[in-house]
């Protein structure tokens, strides 16, 4: 397994507060990826995921805008889908909009300019998911999802949907037999919001572990995890989620890919975030299974 950072972690930094949290007393970062490159580097991970909402336009992106990673070995990916800033596409909107599949296609053709292989995308947010019952949500997203990854096969691109506070493991399950393209489409696994919409963590990682393509690990507080937004974030190992249970789920359903800190809700005091990712990326070192370690 690799040790990972998703860019989500940096949110506050690149301006974006969710509620209850804290500002941060930080200036707010430029819509480009250095920051998170160059701290990848300096922490030791392996790979860096950036979502999107915090890049320029996709064409825009070039080899040599994630150089400082990349020159030093830490490989680079994109995690499409957040609602941010406002009028961003929640993802595929809930196989609402055709706009949203648009923006999708043109970040699987800019990981195939760069050579990248996987991508995580979503289906929708809490946001999105309204309240209408999950098998008509289902319904209305197999076509879409179906063709991106009709689109992302044709382009050596395997898509991860993540269960993004929209879908429960049941729910995602049913997506990938439907849709059926399993080369393609897996998951990424967010064990947090496994808890948020009321699925057991142990059990919903058990159950999307044999499918999962990308990690999103979280600790958290102890608190209702169902509250808008999710419980308060800590630093890995810190917080009361089963970690090393789930890590052993995960390798002994062979997984053997990226493992990345993403921090969420962060509370209403200031933290200092790049503590908090640089103490969760020793606590992957040192827990991540050593057989199976990239």
């Amino acid at each position: 397994m690799q040790v990972g950072i998703d860019s989500y972690s940096y949110h506050r930094r690149y301006g974006e507060q969710r509620a209850g949290e804290a500002p941060s007393r930080h200036g707010t970062w430029p819509l480009e990826p250095s920051p998170v490159l160059r701290h990848a580097v300096d922490v030791g991970a392996d790979v860096v995921f950036l979502e999107t909402c915090y890049l320029p336009a996709p064409e825009e992106i070039t080899a040599t805008i994630l150089a400082p990673a990349t020159d030093h070995g830490v490989e680079v990916g994109f995690s499409w889908g957040h609602p941010w800033p406002n009028g961003a596409f929640h993802g595929l909107d809930g196989g609402r909009s055709p706009g949203a599949e648009v923006e999708l296609r043109r970040w699987v053709d800019t990981c195939e300019r760069l050579g990248h292989d996987l991508l995580r995308i979503t289906a929708g947010s809490p946001a999105s998911r309204g309240d209408e019952p999950a098998e008509v949500l289902v319904d209305r997203l197999i076509a879409p999802l179906r063709r991106a990854a009709d689109h992302a096969g044709e382009r050596g691109i395997r898509l991860g949907l993540e269960n993004h506070g929209d879908l429960r493991a049941a729910d995602v399950l049913a997506i990938l037999e439907r849709v059926d393209r399993r080369d393609v489409l897996g998951v990424t696994l967010d064990n947090v919001n496994l808890i948020r919409v009321g699925d057991d963590m142990v059990e919903g990682t058990r159950a999307l572990a044999p499918y999962t393509f990308l990690v999103q690990l979280k600790d958290h507080r102890h608190g209702d995890p169902t509250v808008s937004g999710g419980p308060e974030c800590t630093a890995l190992g810190e917080g009361v989620a089963d970690l090393d249970g789930l890590i052993g789920i995960l390798a002994d359903a062979g997984y053997g890919g990226a493992v990345c800190v993403e921090l969420a809700s962060l509370g209403h005091a200031d933290v200092d975030e790049l503590a908090m990712v640089e103490r969760s990326v020793i606590w992957l070192r040192e827990h991540l299974p050593p057989t199976v370690r990239g």
